[in-house]
């Protein structure tokens, strides 16, 4: 739990830990404890730390911001104070060794609201090089964790690595934020972990930890209650993802305007009730903490149990020879389940706690109703879930129709397990597959694996199309439904004008040009782009722009776009722009570029994709118009140059 203080109000601590928190996550400012040079004082984290031990709650304590002794900025860029950062630290480690502290150097360092005047990797993992060291020396055995990025950042993240902090890191640790499902960070985190075993030291097993998450219950289509499903959700789904801790942000409203989302991010109200017990008043999201940890303390997460319906969340948690399971739908409309079971009662709890009822497994079996909102199911009978009940398998699929013609599907395999099943391809229209399904077998931890389902004939300007993977067994373990394909013309692209973008006063050259593929695509004669930049080090970015873009806004209501690109595996960032009717503009993203070779990539819009000016309200207003058609950022901010290839634009409907 994130908390802002170090001196409780009385009442607080005993609230905080029957909510079932037993870790704190807390600022350990350098600016206040340290004002004059070399002169250090921590007596206002020891009585934090004396206020949390009769609790049993730990303590993540942030090393964190800059100090105006040693620095201009909010942030750490001088050897002189690298070293000054360094000593504090060290100095933190040993005043409070043996407390079971655990030590995360900065928070978000790859945001400017906390590292200015811009996020430089480079000089952020020079600090933490600096002061894991002087930890390690002045006190071995404590816990050292970062770089707590704001979201996955993968660019700064891989940055952070490449300089070797992962010999000095315990944990890597990030915050997951966004607006969408929690149950859609289980992707991200399996592409964290492939990169964490890529630059790891050999033997050295290092976990993520998800430091900081949460959402706001004022934000634009979430209340209170949706809040409260959410903490319980994200949780569950940092359980099943062997994240060892997750901390939530916030431990209480930090005010009550209603406009003001960041004031709604607690699990408890804002207002204090003095000689009270509770002090707060919980919201729903307490509740949820509280009855999560109670239902599930002592029990290890074992596996998803497969359904048939992806969207259907069924969690096994075992204690020797008992069983609790976490069950719930991600789907708009509830679903109802079957699950292989021995005959016996199990009680039912709602997420909050509030609601008890009992359900019974009968010829075999136990049939539960799904919600968005997780339940809990005890069973009272020993092994009642039996050791064969088949397991989900985390795959992750993009289908892509044409450009020439074929339907093609690129899978990634998420669990370390091989995986043997069927691909299909669902028709809705405007397609002719000449064949429907093909067996597919992939190696553990495979990514990229390419099908190709021929065509009778290349798709004519639009279609509609979807896919379902199953297991050797038939239990459908994901799907796509079916969307439809627009593919946008040629002229579109080979139109453009590159224009560079960011801050003008970093070095950046960029050009645009058609030219023929670097290598084939598919069967098609498909116009391809190529963008060459050079990036100096700081914010640039290219845009290509068309020559009028508000003079044919896209037709309906798009969820996406797509293109094929050649990469370069400079990590550079595809995105993209477009206006709504209000002057607000949105960009959505689409995978860091860290491949080389064609790659199908989608961009999916919605809510969560970043957007600024008109209306600001974060609702999309259609019809959209067109202000950059493909934009290449430097997210890692250092100086970068390659050229891309970009061919075959599409909108996704």
């Amino acid at each position: 739990m994130n908390i802002h203080f170090t001196d409780p109000r009385p009442g607080e601590m005993a609230m905080l830990a029957e909510g079932g928190f037993r870790w704190v996550r807390m600022d350990l400012t350098w600016g206040s404890t340290e004002r004059e040079k070399g002169r250090y004082d921590f007596s206002a984290y020891d009585r934090l730390l004396s206020a949390l031990r009769p609790q049993q709650i730990r303590a993540l304590l942030i090393l964190d911001y800059s100090n105006a002794l040693y620095e201009k900025e909010r942030s750490v860029t001088t050897e002189e104070g690298r070293q000054a950062y360094a000593r504090w630290a060290a100095a933190a480690a040993t005043h409070f060794r043996g407390q079971g502290i655990v030590w995360e150097i900065w928070n978000e360092p790859n945001i400017s609201g906390f590292w200015q005047p811009a996020p430089n990797v480079d000089d952020y993992a020079a600090m933490a090089l600096a002061a894991a060291r002087a930890i390690r020396t002045a006190a071995p055995e404590e816990a050292i964790i970062g770089p707590a990025t704001s979201t996955i950042d993968l660019t700064f993240l891989e940055g952070c690595f490449q300089a070797g902090l992962l010999e000095w890191w315990d944990a890597v640790s990030v915050h997951p934020y966004r607006r969408s499902m929690p149950e859609s960070a289980a992707v991200e985190y399996h592409r964290l972990r492939a990169l964490i075993a890529r630059y790891a030291p050999a033997g050295k097993s290092i976990p993520i930890v998800s430091g900081e998450w949460g959402y706001s219950s004022v934000w634009d289509g979430f209340d209170a209650v949706d809040q409260g499903k959410l903490l319980a959700r994200q949780w569950l789904t940092n359980l099943s993802q062997a994240i060892p801790l997750s901390i939530w942000y916030d431990w209480h409203d930090d005010g009550r305007d209603p406009r003001e989302p960041e004031h709604h991010f607690g699990t408890v109200e804002h207002p204090e009730h003095p000689g009270r017990q509770p002090v707060y008043d919980p919201k729903p999201a307490y509740l949820a903490a509280r009855t999560l940890t109670g239902t599930l303390a002592g029990y290890r997460f074992t596996k998803r149990i497969a359904t048939g319906d992806p969207a259907s969340y069924v969690l096994l948690f075992e204690q020797g020879d008992r069983q609790r399971l976490a069950v719930w739908t991600t789907g708009s409309e509830p679903a109802q389940v079957k699950l292989p079971a021995r005959d016996g009662r199990f009680e039912r709890i709602s997420h909050t706690g509030e609601d008890r009822s009992f359900v019974s497994a009968e010829g075999g079996h136990l049939e539960v109703a799904l919600t968005d909102a997780p339940q809990y199911l005890v069973a009272e009978t020993p092994e009642a879930i039996p050791a064969d009940a088949p397991a989900a398998h985390a795959l992750q699929a993009a289908l892509a129709v044409g450009p020439g013609r074929a339907v093609v599907v690129q899978l990634d395999n998420q669990e370390s397990e091989p995986f043997r099943g069927t691909v299909r391809v669902v028709e809705g229209s405007g397609i002719d597959p000449v064949q429907g399904e093909q067996a597919v077998e992939l190696a553990g931890g495979a990514t990229n694996q390419t099908l190709q389902f021929p065509l009778a004939a290349r798709p004519d300007g639009a279609c509609e199309v979807g896919l379902r993977i199953e297991d050797r067994h038939g239990h459908l373990l994901f799907e796509l439904p079916v969307r439809r394909f627009v593919a946008l013309p040629d002229e579109l692209l080979t139109a453009c004008r590159a224009v560079a973008d960011g801050d003008e006063q970093v070095a950046c050259q960029v050009s645009v040009a058609v030219v023929a593929a670097p290598q084939p695509l598919q069967d098609s004669s498909a116009a391809t782009v190529r963008i060459d930049y050079e990036f100096g080090s700081g914010w640039r970015f290219v845009r290509l722009v068309p020559p009028d873009s508000d003079a044919s806004p896209l037709a309906g209501q798009p969820t996406g776009f797509a293109f094929w690109v050649f990469g370069d595996g400079q990590h550079g960032s595809p995105r993209l722009r477009v206006r709504d009717t209000t002057g607000q503009t949105w960009q959505p993203a689409g995978p860091t570029i860290d491949w080389q070779g064609w790659r199908y990539v989608e961009l999916p819009l919605t809510q969560s994709s970043g957007h600024w000016g008109g209306a600001a309200d974060g609702v999309i207003h259609y019809p959209l118009t067109w202000d950059s058609v493909f934009l290449l950022d430097n997210p890692s901010r250092r100086d970068c140059s390659g050229s891309i290839h970009v061919a075959a634009p599409m909108v996704l409907y």
